[in-house]
């Protein structure tokens, strides 16, 4: 009996972990210090959480997998959806977390559909998926980008 509901626990932990993640935002302390002699000096932490675990990631690969020989590595219903040669040359490769995406660029993120999103931990408010590029992003609501994942088969090439 102890053996069942032990194992039990275990599998109710191996599904509550990964569901419980999510996309946390880095956060930045300053802590200025002010001396005797009339200087300040500054010390800056900065604690990130990374919520697209090696798992999610290696998720994330395989969904674009079976896609990789069609054009550009995307599903062929996303090929229309994607403005190939007016995206901008940095969402080609990895894109940082931090980076702001600006006003004009935002057109040319694709929201991430829903058997994509099942893959990708629950996100926190205010926070979306998204295709941008060869990467998938989790994006705040000031267009922070929170994390990314850079998708090798994702190739978009403007030549073509």
């Amino acid at each position: 009996m102890k053996t069942t509901i032990a194992a039990m626990g275990a599998a109710a932990l191996g599904i509550i972990l990964p569901v419980t993640a999510q996309v946390t935002e880095t956060h930045k302390k300053t802590e200025v210090r002010e001396h005797a002699d009339g200087t300040t000096t500054e010390k800056k932490t900065t604690t990130t959480t990374t919520t697209f675990t090696p798992e999610v990631k290696t998720k994330v690969v395989k969904y674009f997998e079976p896609h990789k020989t069609e054009r550009y590595g995307l599903p062929s219903a996303w090929v229309t959806k994607v403005k190939v040669k007016d995206i901008p040359t940095t969402w080609r490769t990895t894109i940082a977390p931090g980076v702001v995406i600006a006003e004009k660029e935002r057109s040319f993120l694709v929201d991430a559909p829903p058997d994509l999103i099942s893959v990708l931990p629950p996100a926190q408010a205010d926070v979306h998926y998204y295709v941008a590029g060869g990467n998938v992003v989790a994006v705040d609501r000031d267009y922070k980008v929170v994390e990314a994942i850079n998708v090798p088969s994702i190739k978009i090439v403007a030549d073509e």
